[in-house]
């Protein structure tokens, strides 16, 4: 039998890790809470309708919006508390950006706890598919990335391109970040079942389990049941941005996802260990998904920590409480790609980590030097010089010629340039130029 191969990609740059804050730090319980302000839209869409009033006490997990369309989510309370007002709150907004959304204020909380065992209350192997599906659906789960959507509507449009490959993401390979590592090497059981849940739910008959090869010692609680579920795990070489879907794609199937399009159009659905753990414990255990783990680190936090935290805890809150310097610049997300903090901000599902940087000097950028750095780095191999020419001279059409809506926005670009030129943001507007033409066609 032949056996595939997996190599790796033209381009790309090896990041120093960063990790030792947090890479074997445990999951942590996060601290108490003053209050919570918890997102009633954290899909990009109509916020749920709250069924609360203030004054009343809500026990954990009680429903406190309503869900009115399929693209909505239900809400359910965090932690127990008060319902003290209703407010506004900061969520981050794709490609790039922030967003407003309706939040309930809860005060007068109880302690937040951490991942506890749990008991199976549904047989999710004997279930048929349908029957996960609808099970999926009535938690009113959520995807935990960046592009945040209802799971129930990723899975039907998984079905609906006929997917046969599933990719749990695990590689992490920007700085910092070790949220979805830890999960995988305390909780790896309960990645892998959820990992066999939605592969089920999509119909993908080739599922894979993406890890960082210098890793693999830490996930041994997770090899025998992938094996026994058919989940293939496989390590791969750390080189940024292989964490990137169309680059992960390309790497493990040969796959060439077209610029512009996502991995679901070539037939390959791509997750992440902390929406396999949260399938996981609804489907087989009847847990609501309250809160999720965030790597709180960078080189201005005194206390780097990984921390199960409840959804709608204030950023600035948990920042403070890992003792993150106030002088520092503060990025949501991560070191490559992340935001930088806006007043309002709170924990969502999308919020893997919370760094404290170094606050930069603001250096004023100078001409291209045509080095051919950002070329050369570029995964997605175009001419990212000649497309910072046409962002100057406004050639959006050229732009769509040289291929802009290949770029994955990973940042190397404008890591790289000597020049300091914002290169991947300057890319980001022509995608975003050219998306604006084609519609108005």
């Amino acid at each position: 039998m032949v056996r595939p191969r997996f190599g790796t990609f033209s381009g790309g740059i090896d990041l120093a890790d960063e990790k030792d804050g947090t890479i074997d730090s445990p999951v942590a319980p996060a601290g108490r809470l003053k209050r919570i302000r918890v997102p009633l839209a954290p899909v990009d869409t109509n916020a749920a309708e709250p069924t609360v009033r203030i004054g009343q006490h809500v026990s954990r997990g009680e429903l406190i919006a309503e869900a009115l369309s399929a693209s909505q989510v239900n809400i359910f309370a965090p932690l127990a508390g008060r319902v003290s007002g209703f407010c506004t709150v900061m969520l981050p907004a794709q490609p790039t950006g922030w967003r407003e959304s309706p939040a309930v204020e809860l005060t007068d909380l109880d302690h937040p706890g951490n991942i506890e065992p749990l008991t199976e209350n549904f047989d999710s192997l004997a279930a048929d598919d349908h029957s996960l599906r609808l099970r999926i659906a009535e938690g009113s789960l959520v995807t935990f990335n960046q592009s945040t959507v209802s799971l129930s509507e990723w899975i039907a449009s998984a079905k609906k391109a006929d997917v046969d490959t599933l990719i749990a993401n695990v590689m992490e390979n920007t700085p910092f970040v070790t949220a979805d590592h830890r999960l995988l090497a305390e909780r790896g059981l309960e990645v892998v079942r959820g990992l066999a849940i939605l592969a089920r739910a999509i119909g993908a008959a080739r599922v894979i389990l993406a890890v960082d090869h210098r890793r693999i010692d830490d996930y041994r609680s997770a090899v025998a049941p992938a094996r026994l579920y058919g989940i293939n795990h496989i390590a791969l070489a750390h080189k940024y941005p292989i964490g990137a879907e169309a680059i992960l794609t390309k790497v493990l199937t040969r796959r060439r996802v077209r610029p512009g399009a996502d991995s679901l159009q070539v037939g390959v659905a791509v997750t992440d260990a902390a929406t396999c753990h949260a399938t996981y414990r609804w489907v087989a255990c009847g847990e609501l998904p309250t809160a999720r783990v965030v790597t709180v680190a960078g080189p201005k936090v005194n206390k780097p920590v990984n921390l199960l935290v409840p959804f709608g805890a204030g950023v600035e809150d948990i920042l403070e409480s890992a003792e993150a310097g106030s002088e520092s610049r503060f990025v949501y997300g991560s070191a490559m790609t992340g935001r930088h903090l806006v007043s309002g901000a709170v924990v969502s599902s999308a919020t893997n980590a919370l760094l404290a940087m170094e606050p930069t000097r603001r250096q004023s950028p100078t001409q291209c030097i045509r080095c051919g750095w950002c070329g050369d780095n570029c995964p997605a191999r175009i001419n990212v010089a000649a497309l910072n020419d046409d962002f100057e001279l406004g050639r959006t059409a050229a732009a769509q010629r040289k291929n802009a809506q290949a770029c994955i926005e990973c940042g190397i670009c404008s890591y790289v340039c000597p020049a300091r030129l914002p290169l991947m943001q300057r890319v980001r507007l022509l995608k975003q130029a050219i998306k604006r033409e084609k519609i108005n066609v």
